[in-house]
């Protein structure tokens, strides 16, 4: 088992290992909880998971109950968050008592928010089910929902109390779900380089799967720890999230998160290398990185997404902040004007 400590706003572990689901209960009481837990998962994990996690909560004292939500980035919208509220306040939730979110980022990011509002903050603790959300999203403190006009557009900074990531999760995981968590596992990989980038290029096993879990969140642990609330250094972790929110948005997220941010990866670059900013040399490891994942894809050409860049959350005013490479464990920020953004990229 590994275990990395998070020095955020609110210190935190994340626990990562074969079997760890069934010490839910223990990890809670170590926490010095009791009383009430929510766990909220969709239609896809509730029934693989949640009356197991909820037998272990019983036994260990606790009194859970199971809010269930239809699977799919669709849900993630302010009606959904509403209904978790409905439900903590029919329950008769407290602050003392728990929400508990037991799936993928949509359901970290809904219970989270949820957690961070109801009666001004309650007791989050996160156990992700899918690869992607076990190496991002569910460390940071990154809560929120989506609207029409773009995804993460409404949401809070709270850190959880606990994250628990059970490897065996991954054994009920479809290949493209695998695939779209190495999308983000690309990233932690031409950010930091090194062991991380080594891992990915030789093929993720069950043997060096728990090590690369944890290499990323340490990644993502030095740089949250840096900038909590992405004033700065954080929004490094944006790596190909410009145009994969572009991409995602435009599709209407029939593409998912991960495959998106890869194929932004690869767009930023190619562009790197077109404009020499970055070593034919380091732009093929990349490229064959990819391709070693299965993420060596072509999606949505960049004409089409240049108008999407304007609803981009990390803009601000009229400058979009992107995410070079100048090399592998070599990324820094650059800020353009949105109006520039096509002659940036190459577009004409």
């Amino acid at each position: 088992m590994y275990k990395v400590r998070i020095h955020a706003s609110e210190e935190y572990d994340v626990l990562i290992g074969k079997g760890i689901a069934s010490k839910i209960g223990d990890c809670l009481q170590d926490l010095g909880k009791k009383g009430k837990v929510m766990i909220v998962s969709d239609t896809n994990v509730a029934p693989l998971y949640a009356e197991s996690i909820a037998d272990e909560l019983v036994f260990a004292g606790f009194e859970p109950s199971i809010f269930t939500f239809d699977a799919g980035e669709e849900s993630k919208n302010l009606k959904t968050y509403g209904d978790i509220l409905s439900f903590l306040a029919e329950e008769e939730f407290s602050r003392s008592d728990t929400v508990l979110a037991l799936g993928g980022g949509v359901a970290g990011d809904m219970a989270g928010f949820a957690a961070a509002t109801y009666m001004r903050g309650i007791t989050f603790v996160n156990m992700p089910t899918t690869l992607l959300a076990a190496i991002d999203s569910s460390v940071g403190g990154k809560t929120a929902v989506d609207l029409p006009q773009g995804k993460n557009l409404v949401g809070a900074f709270y850190q959880p109390s606990l994250v628990l990531f059970d490897t065996d999760f991954i054994k009920s995981l479809p290949y493209d779900e695998i695939r779209n968590g190495l999308g983000e596992g690309v990233k932690y990989a031409v950010l930091e380089g090194g062991e991380i980038f080594d891992i990915l290029s030789a093929g993720l096993t069950s043997e060096n799967l728990e090590r690369f879990i944890a290499l990323s969140v340490e990644c993502k642990r030095k740089i949250v720890e840096a900038d909590e609330r992405e004033s700065g250094v954080r929004k490094l972790l944006n790596l190909g999230h410009t145009v994969a929110h572009a991409v995602e948005t435009l599709t209407e997220y029939v593409v998912p998160h991960g495959v998106a941010v890869a194929y932004g990866i690869r767009v930023m670059a190619r562009l790197a290398c077109e404009r020499g900013e970055l070593s034919e040399k380091d732009f093929y490891k990349i490229e064959e990185l990819l391709a070693e994942n299965d993420l060596a894809l072509e999606l949505n050409p960049v004409e089409e997404l240049i108008p999407y860049f304007i609803a981009d959350k990390k803009r601000a005013g009229k400058k979009l902040t992107l995410v070079t490479i100048q090399g592998i464990g070599d990324c820094s920020l650059t800020e353009i004007d949105v109006k520039d953004a096509a002659n940036y990229f190459g577009v004409e």
